[in-house]
């Protein structure tokens, strides 16, 4: 059996926190650019993006993350997210 690569994972689990990321902006963008967001379609993308995530989650720990590294890049997420959001 051949050994993992971390390094490998950790490149690919960089770019799918900047995907998601701009996924989240492209969304906000979009329901801004709407203005009368009624609650269903709210919804369907928020629970879209939520699934979203908890796969890429999924892959990240199949693929032999730690939790602590998962955690510590979902809080800066979040953060960001947070962050970023009110700039805009």
């Amino acid at each position: 059996m051949e050994a993992k690569k971390p390094n490998g994972s950790y490149a690919y689990m960089a770019i799918a926190a900047i995907g998601m990321l701009m996924l989240a902006f492209g969304i906000l963008e979009y329901m801004s650019l709407l203005g009368n967001v009624n609650t269903k379609s709210f919804l369907l993308t928020s629970i879209g993006f939520i699934i979203l995530v908890h796969y890429i989650y999924y892959l990240e720990k199949k693929s032999g993350i730690s939790d602590k590294v998962i955690w510590i890049r979902s809080g800066l997420f979040v953060i960001s997210l947070l962050i970023l959001t009110n700039f805009l």
